[in-house]
């Protein structure tokens, strides 16, 4: 957890200061240890957390730039984890609670990131489904 203490505060300065390319190789490096620890980690609260701070760190940072897509890309892959973490077998009652709370984090923040691109929330069950893609159909 440290590895990812260190990239999200490295990420933010980098971020504060206006080098973006910094903060987004921190955040995707956060990201990837998120991701990482997510299956093993003892204390469930704080992995979601971590996952779930990673990629709103990087959707920040793409949203900022006006990349609403690849924010909206971060936060897919940040539900497509919680979502294929929720389908292991055998999770414990506190394990499922968490990654449950955490995929409502990262809907919200997706139905946000499409009322941005101008989308109606009907496209949030085809944003969610949709990994591959970078953003649902613009219609």
């Amino acid at each position: 957890m440290e590895k990812w203490k260190f990239d999200t505060q490295a990420g933010n300065a980098a971020f504060g200061q206006g080098h973006y390319d910094t903060a987004e190789r921190h955040y995707l490096s956060a990201c990837e240890r998120a991701n990482t620890l997510l299956q093993h980690w003892l204390d469930p609260e704080e992995i979601v957390a971590a996952l779930v701070v990673g990629y709103q760190n990087l959707a920040d940072l793409y949203r900022l730039q006006g990349h609403h897509h690849g924010a909206l890309a971060a936060l897919q892959k940040a539900h497509s984890s919680l979502t294929h973490a929720l389908a292991q077998p055998n999770l414990s009652q506190e394990r499922q609670q968490a990654l449950t709370r955490g995929k409502g984090q990262t809907r919200l923040e997706i139905m946000h990131t499409l009322h941005r691109l101008g989308l109606s929330t009907r496209h949030v069950s085809q944003a969610l489904t949709n990994q591959q893609e970078h953003s649902p159909t613009l219609q």
